[in-house]
């Protein structure tokens, strides 16, 4: 008996090391400590697209619950690694910025819909409302990410690239208190 018990704990440590070990995500949420990588970008490169070299997935997720009458929430930026790719001819830091900064803006995003919904009061049943008001950020955020690659002309035009990356910086430690904890 005693053996048994020995040979269960073991296989259960074994069990908790294989699974903590092996579990990989396909999602990067975003981090101030962590920079994009070449290697968070395992999508298949779409060659039907001639005028995008990389493509970063990343996106604003929402989640709400109802707790003492109001609607409580959380708001996430991130990265999905299987639908971003890049094609041989872009894998330079300079591009890898480029790709940097669309995350860097969804963050952004986020923290802008943090404060919105810091300052608002959704109550319980008010859930249509509050996703009404999320929609119009994140068609505000799809509408910057499409001006950044129009500006920047996907990365062409270093100077534009190096302005945006200036803002985006300045603009996110403007909203640091609304950065997710």
């Amino acid at each position: 008996m005693n053996t048994q018990r020995i040979s269960l704990i073991v296989v259960s440590i074994l069990l908790i090391f294989i699974g903590t070990s092996s579990t990989t995500t396909d999602t990067i949420y975003w981090s101030e400590d962590y920079k994009l990588t070449w290697n968070d970008f395992k999508g298949q490169p779409d060659y039907n697209i001639q005028s995008i070299s990389a493509l970063s997935s990343s996106g604003l997720m929402h989640s709400k619950g109802c707790k003492n009458g109001k609607l409580n929430y959380e708001v996430l930026s991130y990265f999905e690694k299987k639908e971003s790719w890049v094609k041989a001819e872009a894998y330079t830091d300079h591009h890898l910025k480029h790709e940097q900064i669309h995350f860097d803006i969804t963050e952004l995003y986020a923290r802008k819909l943090r404060r919105a919904l810091a300052e608002q009061e959704f109550k319980c049943g008010q859930e249509v409302a509050f996703e009404h008001y999320v929609k119009k950020f994140i068609e505000d955020w799809h509408q910057v990410q499409h001006n950044y690659d129009a500006t920047s002309r996907h990365s062409i035009n270093r100077e534009v690239q190096a302005e945006w990356s200036q803002r985006i910086e300045i603009e996110l430690l403007l909203l640091d208190e609304y950065r997710s904890r």
